[in-house]
């Protein structure tokens, strides 16, 4: 499935320019031939979707920072603190919003009117300023809670900060001891649970510190994260994020990897990023729509450059980067447009224009009918006229295309019990009982089931007395042990899970797909195990998120598919104790 991948021929580093100047973005790249026998020209009317999308959202970013430099919050990019004053310590995961200011300052780029504009660049030297401020002593930052040290605020924001100090040209000593702060509290420190993602940021975030410090310490323990990242790979192409594969954040991981390769050229991670757009490949949907519920977070995330970076030599790649730009056009690519959100995929999207390649290789090898990812718990079939993710690692979550048919998204099954509890079957367990078979089954057909427990959910929201015992909390003693307070938090809110008395067997029969029958059959066999249990409602979800992910519950034109209320089946499954329906699709 892989491909092998060599580097690009960059004649232009856009972070190398002289500061001060504004440039036209373009990238000269030598043009490798393709092993399918040579390249094909992209339609360029596509690139423009990346600017028009990145340049909508800077008007935005501009009120978004406190633009008065008497205030002590000159430079905050977090306006629920510095403006609506509703919370009371920033967050540091806002400050990643220098980058983009910093590059649109700098790069000349059509219809960008804020380039050399000395107002913008004043800002982005105030956003540095202030991120550095508003760490702490030892470098590290806040992001949900105070004293929280989140390695993963710090991550994102040290690789939007020291590339945002380069690209501005700036020679301070200041700032350059904070940079160094932060890098090395990365280098000692790290996270419960496998976050690839964050794990890649840090390193290029430690990369970027080298360049600035001209220290090949930074460089020498930024290729450590990166053995780490790639130690955390799958076989199946798939970078661990709690435990299992989102194909969202997988587009992160590739970016920073991609990004990483470009300034090192390190050949040895080739292979490693072919495999990972491959993975990637498998959950473009027909509709250009990207990934969703079925990952192990849920994520609709798309990060465009890693992509951009990568299409001159896969398919998969451009591939995945046309898709997104058509998904731009017609308002099927996921929105991330709250006031946290909007700003991760700003430089993305300006770097992806500025790095748009404009031939890819020859069209792929025709993909195989099913794809069983026995690592993921996952199942993708993909012919001619039908589209189908499942993952059985969440208990049977999946999306279904089929030609001139509404798509159909189930986030597994959603149960109320009489006492208010709420249950959900979605929870991420890769260890889950599955089974797959396709012999005797004519090709594109198969089965795939899987069985477990539903797992009781919490739908918290803070209340003034706990936010304010749990902030005076660390305060006084959880400073002192970040590590724990976030296992505790992360398990309550992300990773635990207690199981509750109902249990569900999903099973999926994908059929030879016809214009004249169904492609797919879905039987839910669900049943009670507790002679005390009553159910009060039941449905299956199209777009509900049982763990904390904070890149979930974004609008993506899938999430408006209507719930399947199941409440004709709850009586008799209180009065039977187990209840069988089957779908047709």
């Amino acid at each position: 499935m892989s491909r092998s991948f060599s580097p690009s021929v960059a004649v232009v580093r856009h972070d190398y320019l002289v500061p001060g100047t504004c440039f036209t973005s373009h990238l000269g790249s030598a043009v490798p031939v393709c092993s399918d026998g040579g390249s094909v020209p992209r339609d360029p009317a596509l690139r423009d979707r990346y600017l028009a999308a990145a340049l909508a959202s800077i008007p935005r970013l501009l009120g978004s920072i406190d633009r008065n430099p008497y205030r002590a919050t000159y430079g905050c990019l977090d306006r629920q603190y510095w403006h609506y004053r509703t919370s009371s310590f920033p967050s540091e995961m806002y400050q990643e919003g220098v980058l983009p200011l910093a590059l649109v300052y700098a790069r000349q780029l059509p219809g960008n009117r804020w380039c050399g504009n000395d107002r913008v660049r004043e800002l982005a030297v105030a956003a540095l300023r202030f991120a550095a401020r508003a760490s702490h002593a030892d470098g590290s930052c806040d992001d949900y809670y105070p004293f929280e040290r989140a390695l993963g605020a710090a991550a994102f924001s040290l690789r939007a900060a020291a590339r945002a100090y380069r690209i501005l040209g700036l020679d301070d000593r200041e700032l350059r001891a904070w940079l160094e702060r932060r890098a090395r509290w990365l280098i000692g420190h790290d996270e419960s649970g496998r976050l690839a993602n964050h794990q890649a940021l840090a390193a290029l975030g430690l990369l970027h510190v080298a360049q600035i410090t001209e220290n090949d310490v930074y460089r020498s323990l930024a290729r450590e994260r990166i053995d780490r990242v790639l130690d955390w790979q799958s076989r199946e192409g798939w970078f661990d994020e709690y435990g299992g594969a989102d194909p969202g954040y997988q587009t992160v991981t590739i970016e920073c990897l991609a990004q990483y390769r470009r300034i090192t050229g390190e050949r040895g991670l080739d292979e490693p990023l072919g495999r990972a757009v491959e993975f990637a490949r498998l959950f473009l949907h027909p509709d250009n729509s990207f990934a969703g519920e079925y990952g192990s977070r849920g994520t609709y995330h798309f990060y465009p450059h890693g992509m951009e970076l990568l299409a001159r030599e896969s398919s998969a790649a451009a591939d995945l980067a046309d898709g997104f730009l058509k998904s731009l056009a017609s308002g099927r690519c996921a929105y991330f447009d709250d006031d946290r959100m909007f700003v991760h995929r700003l430089a993305s999207l300006l770097d992806a224009y500025g790095d748009w390649s404009p031939v890819r290789p020859g069209p792929a090898q025709p993909p195989r009918p099913i794809e069983f990812l026995k690592q993921a718990g996952m199942l993708v079939r993909r012919t001619g006229t039908t589209h189908t993710a499942i993952s059985g690692a969440r208990g049977g979550v999946f999306k279904h295309f089929a030609r001139a048919k509404p798509a159909v998204t189930d986030a597994g099954l959603i149960v109320e019990f009489d006492d208010g509890r709420i249950a959900v079957s979605q929870w991420h367990d890769a260890s889950r009982a599955i089974d797959y078979a396709d012999e005797g089954l004519p090709e594109g057909a198969c089965r795939f089931s899987v069985s477990g427990p539903l797992g009781w959910s919490r739908f918290e929201t803070a209340t003034p007395v706990k936010q304010a015992v749990f902030h005076l909390g660390m305060w006084a003693v959880g400073r002192f042990c970040r590590g724990l307070v976030r296992r505790l938090l992360q398990r309550r809110l992300i990773t635990g899970r207690a199981e509750a008395p109902i249990r569900l067997t999903r099973t999926f029969e994908l059929l030879p797909a016809s214009a004249a029958g169904p492609s797919l059959r879905v039987t839910d066999d669900i049943e009670l195990v507790s002679p005390r249990a009553r159910v009060r409602r039941m449905a299956w979800g199209t777009d509900h998120q049982s763990a904390y992910v904070a890149a979930s519950g974004v609008y993506q034109h899938g999430v408006l598919a209507p719930w399947v209320h199941l409440d004709r089946y709850v009586d008799e499954l209180n009065r039977r104790r187990r209840v069988a329906i089957t779908r047709e699709l």
